[in-house]
């Protein structure tokens, strides 16, 4: 069989039997984490290893203001467009299948950073240079917000029920195992190709070297995706109900939009809220606090954050095996309540108390451990509070519009800078996301054990289902599993 061998009676929301993943499961599981990977890392590349080389898009001359105000675009114009590609590659994830979006995701994700790398500058073409690049990040952002939104539910349709949590963190380790990536390739890459002006070998062609490895990943994988990767059982089963009883599949935007699903999606865009809050303070947010309060030096507080997200690598498979244990909901709950715990440690290094290298490092690990703990386990709960015929749709909004708002943290620091030192100013940041995910959390219902099969209202009026003699498994936040 396909799915994970485990035997699941629609409907059925007890405890089930641990048994080993199946190889459809492996594959599935590997893959989602590779597209999360890909996706962190081209996220990074603008921040990371395109930071040195700027001076290539934009004149000597330009103000320091104007300056700030590019290079913001070129971060935000990605993050803009990823909410917009969750919406088109979660419909067609939700219409044509999970495993033909992942594919069509990366593949236009890979096509968008390999157009980067091949950008003149502006000795070139002036400001057209950054204003394509611009263009070309926004253009990657939409193919970006596809890559996890179908790969991820697919793995946990795949997953047995068992596993979800495990799985959910194996699939975060993706997120700091693509920041250790892009960081220790910039740093190689800048040992034979130094930074500094506009002819600076980093400038004219060494920036171009993490582009192109991250678009020869992103092919790679979406070739290595459609060989091995089956569709989701859950979800065939559902187009297949639909077909037989003739019924017209509705469209998932409008159906999560509207009806039952509303509240599942207000509550979890309110826990990713908390969830972006809490990560863009602990991790955004942290190096140039480092830089600004330790004395340490670029590449030091670069091998910092690489040695502290290590760590974080190895925690996430645990804090998703920690969520199936205790449950979800209090998962979450304890996430808030961790940013909190953050929060001194921010203090600390505003007091200029911590200096030494390897103290600097496991502060940073102790933050980064309590700030963003929740990846661990999102996977898992954004796949288990929606059903299957709208389950990629729900995720992906769920889990790219909530970056919207905690996006614009430079400017909430820079308004709490005018009472208070800038330092401590993520503090509030942590504050929020605490405070959000708590609250996200309790809103919800327990999910760790929701049958993620078919469900009634997932086909029209559940006619098929009842056509077919299929019962019906109850949703999360359903009487049978709230």
């Amino acid at each position: 069989m396909t799915a994970a061998a485990v035997t699941r009676a629609p409907g059925n929301t007890g405890p089930v039997r641990y048994e080993k993943a199946s190889k459809e499961e492996r594959r599935s599981v590997t893959g989602a984490s590779v597209g999360f990977f890909i996706d962190m890392f081209d996220i990074y590349l603008p921040v990371i290893a395109l930071a040195p080389a700027m001076v290539f898009f934009m004149p000597a001359d330009m103000d320091a203001g104007t300056r700030a105000i590019l290079a913001g675009l070129i971060f935000a114009s990605t993050l803009i467009a990823r909410p917009i590609g969750s919406i088109i590659f979660g419909w067609l994830g939700d219409r044509i299948g999970r495993k033909k979006a992942t594919v069509i995701a990366v593949a236009g994700a890979g096509v968008g950073t390999g157009l980067i790398a091949l950008l003149p500058g502006y000795e070139q073409v002036g400001v057209l240079g950054v204003v394509l690049l611009i263009a070309l990040r926004f253009i990657d952002g939409i193919f970006l917000g596809g890559e996890y939104t179908g790969a991820v539910p697919l793995a946990m349709e795949h997953s047995n029920r068992a596993h979800r949590g495990r799985n959910a963190g194996l699939i975060a380790f993706g997120f700091p195992a693509s920041y250790v990536a892009i960081s220790a390739l910039t740093l190689v890459v800048l040992q034979f190709a130094p930074a500094g002006d506009p002819s600076a070998p980093y400038s004219q062609w060494g920036w171009r070297i993490p582009f192109v490895i991250g678009a020869v990943i992103s092919i790679a994988f979406a070739i290595y995706y459609s060989r091995t990767v089956h569709e989701s059982p859950e979800w065939e089963k559902t187009a297949a109900l639909a077909k037989q009883s003739k019924a017209k599949r509705p469209n998932p935007l409008k159906e999560l939009l509207s009806g039952t699903h509303r509240k599942p999606l207000l509550q979890a865009f309110l826990l990713m809220t908390g969830v972006w809050f809490s990560s863009n303070a602990a991790i955004v947010i942290l190096p140039p606090t480092i830089s600004g309060t330790t004395g340490l030096t670029p590449i030091e507080t670069s091998l910092a954050m690489i040695l502290a997200f290590l760590v974080v690598c190895v925690a996430y498979p645990l804090f998703g095996m920690l969520s199936q244990r205790i449950g979800r909901r209090a998962f979450f709950a304890w996430c808030g309540v961790t940013s909190f715990l953050a929060i001194p440690l921010y203090v600390l290094f505003a007091s200029g108390a911590v200096t030494s290298f390897w103290a600097v490092t496991g502060v940073v690990a102790l933050i980064a451990l309590l700030g963003v703990p929740a990846f661990g386990a999102i996977g898992a709960y954004m796949s288990e509070r929606f059903p299957v015929s709208i389950r990629a749709t729900g995720y992906g909004v769920g889990y790219s519009l909530a970056l919207i708002i905690p996006s614009f943290y430079a400017f909430y620091t820079t308004a709490l800078s005018a009472i208070m030192p800038m330092e401590l100013a993520p503090t509030v940041l942590l504050a929020i996301g605490g405070i959000c995910l708590i609250i996200g959390a309790l809103w919800g219902p327990e999910t760790k054990d929701v049958d993620l099969g078919v469900a009634a209202d997932d086909v029209v009026g559940g006619a098929a289902a009842s056509a077919a003699g299929v019962p019906a498994a109850p949703l999360a936040g359903s009487p049978a599993t709230a």
